[in-house]
């Protein structure tokens, strides 16, 4: 079908370009609106059919008399309503429908949007909570298909290079308190908690290390007891992880800030953190040359330790669900493994753009594009016997996929172009 909005945003378009159409006002949309009325009686005439839907079942190109539907977020003036009264009189023959904002005569159907946000049609026997996305996300939804448009895809925007202090990235360092995110979780700290306590105090550093901005305590209490729990409790169970986590020369390492937000101190390293810097000083704008980036890119995914938050309690963590951790870190582990091994390739390093592909999939581990650059360093390789195990390794990972246990399109025709026996011997 085809669409055409009239009074709302230009970006809609974007839903599907080759069928939804933005214009401001009806006096932009009305003369095509007639136009296609008038060839689609015109075509009926010749057809010999008495309406559209008969030209659908008999034409070879049914696509030709698709539906047309214009939906109005403005009231019309009076002459356009006369316009359209005029074309909706046929629309049970051209296939054509309209949804006007105000009261319009001769409409068929009246839906009522109230104050309170329901929609309701009697006569169709709707009664429901209208829908409304908040601009952000209207914003951000509309972004997406922008996004999908493209045909190079869209990068990843960099990270941002204060994301630890500067002392964190001296090689070797080693802070007070170290929490770890990228692998198994942890967290090693200087003070002491009984065992049965451990669970829920990682839980608690670790939300805060996943938000470094600070957070206020009513968000964390929703995140860490979902369910509820008293101040009391929670309050006691803070102060003890505030206990656990230390102090450094009296300062200590959870603290508030003026607006009550809970966050870390500088003294607290955080894997996550420090990979973030790291990959931020590997921009061309901050490094010196393509040796000086893909130092920072290696060093970067030697926080790599395994899967995002790995062995974590199952009974915990539900806030991870509509957090967006673990995309941002998959994501951007990716990213950087991506960029490092391509940058091994073209130095001559096969077995250095393998090492990085790994390295990235440790915790990227369904991420085409890595699988895709471990295939092609290992061809680069020159030995048939690597590419074949690799290529095992691809099939294997592929068959682990319970809803669509294959490789992408794009996998499969880079192994057929690089070892073209392959699907023989895996067979």
């Amino acid at each position: 079908m085809q669409i055409t909005l009239v009074g709302f945003g230009a970006e809609l378009a974007m839903l599907a370009p080759d069928r939804v159409s933005a214009v401001a006002t009806l006096a932009e949309a009305l003369p095509g609106l007639e136009r296609r009325a008038a060839e689609a009686a015109a075509a009926l005439a010749a057809a010999g059919t008495d309406s559209v839907l008969t030209g659908r079942s008999r034409a070879a190109h049914a696509g030709d008399w698709a539906p047309h539907y214009l939906i109005m977020a403005v009231p019309p003036t009076q002459e356009e309503q006369d316009r359209l009264v005029t074309l909706a009189r046929s629309r049970q023959r051209m296939a054509a429908g309209y949804v006007v904002a105000g009261d319009l005569a001769g409409a068929t159907w009246t839906w009522e949007v109230t104050e309170q946000g329901r929609l309701r049609a009697p006569l169709l026997g709707f009664d429901v909570a209208a829908q409304l996305l908040p601009a952000r996300q209207y914003a951000a939804v509309a972004e997406l298909f922008r996004a999908a448009a493209e045909p190079a895809g869209v990068a990843l925007g960099q990270p941002d290079p204060a994301a630890a202090p500067a002392a964190q990235l001296i090689p070797g360092a080693m802070m007070p308190v170290e929490i770890g995110l990228l692998g198994p979780v942890s967290v090693r700290a200087p003070g002491e908690i009984e065992p049965d306590r451990v669970a829920l105090a990682t839980e608690i550093v670790v939300f805060l290390a996943a938000h470094p901005g600070g957070v206020h305590p009513n968000v964390l209490t929703g995140a860490i007891w979902p369910r509820g729990v008293t101040t009391e409790v929670r309050d006691a169970t803070l102060a003890r992880t505030a206990a656990w986590l230390g102090s450094t020369a009296g300062l200590p390492h959870l603290v508030a800030d003026s607006d009550g937000r809970l966050l870390l101190s500088p003294q607290v390293r955080v894997d996550w953190q420090v990979f973030r810097a790291l990959a931020a000083r590997a921009a061309p704008e901050h490094a010196a040359g393509r040796q000086d980036e893909a130092g920072y890119l290696e060093r970067a995914l030697a926080e790599v330790r395994g899967q995002l938050l790995d062995g974590r309690d199952p009974g915990r963590y539900a806030w991870l669900a509509t957090d967006d951790l673990e995309y941002e870190v998959t994501a951007l582990v990716a990213d950087t493994a991506h960029r490092l091994s391509a940058l091994r390739l073209a130095a001559g390093d096969a077995g250095g753009a393998m090492a990085a592909a790994r390295q990235g999939l440790q915790l990227a581990f369904n991420d085409e594009l890595l699988w895709r650059d471990l295939l092609a360093a290992a061809h680069a390789t020159g030995e048939e016997a690597t590419l074949r195990a690799v290529v095992g390794e691809v099939s294997a990972r592929a068959a682990l996929d319970e809803v669509l246990p294959r490789m992408a399109p794009e996998t499969e025709s880079l192994i057929d172009e690089i070892l073209p026996s392959w699907r023989s011997s895996v067979a």
